[in-house]
């Protein structure tokens, strides 16, 4: 599992490889994982809240290696009443 951490705002998973791709889809796959553990939903329905509601941004570009963030509001895994 890549660095993660979790904000009063935001849920945020990291990852880094020489591939900017690959960097994001490792940030992308370890967020849709954490959020089945965190809140049970099937992996299909993670991954489409991830498409519709994630943000991603560049983390590095340095040293040959990559690193990407993938952040999601916590306001719309955990609402609150």
């Amino acid at each position: 599992m890549t660095p993660r951490a979790e904000t009063v705002t935001h849920l945020i998973s990291m990852a880094f490889d020489p591939s900017l791709d690959r960097a994001m889809e490792t940030a992308l796959r370890h967020m849709i994982a954490w959020l089945g553990k965190r809140n049970g939903l099937s992996p299909e329905d993670d991954y489409s809240l991830c498409s519709l509601i994630a943000d991603f941004r560049v983390t590095q570009t340095v040293n040959g290696s990559k690193g990407v963030h993938a952040l999601l509001a916590t306001a719309i895994v955990d609402p609150r009443p």
